[in-house]
């Protein structure tokens, strides 16, 4: 490699990582402002009570979290269902999906 090929190369280098960092700055300065530092909650708002809900089972296998007043549950969008007595049983199924047989939904216990 000559010198003023190298020369380029090393500039060129140096012009993109400074390029990237400013960009990166960017954003760490766009998300400490975003909801005065509180993370935001990802995810689908489920009201607690309804039933029929694959996101308020107690078979449903995703990721959820009750809210404090016990009155909404966050969940994933989707998650496992492991109730066997359901056509569902073993596949992926969203949080608001509403059961297609009655009689087989299980309120989740922490509610």
């Amino acid at each position: 490699m000559s010198e003023s090929s190298r020369r380029d190369f090393l500039k060129g280098s140096a012009q993109l990582i400074a390029g990237a960092a400013a960009l990166s700055a960017l954003g760490v300065a766009q998300a400490s402002s975003h909801g005065g530092g509180k993370p935001a909650v990802n995810g689908l708002s489920l009201d607690a009570g309804a039933g029929d809900i694959c996101g308020t089972c107690q078979f449903w296998g995703g990721m959820r979290k009750v809210s404090e007043d016990k009155a909404h549950v966050i969940a994933q969008s989707m998650g496992w269902c492991n109730n066997p007595e359901s056509k569902s049983y073993r596949t992926l199924t969203a949080a608001d999906k509403k059961m297609q047989m009655s009689g087989i939904w299980k309120k989740w216990s922490v509610l």
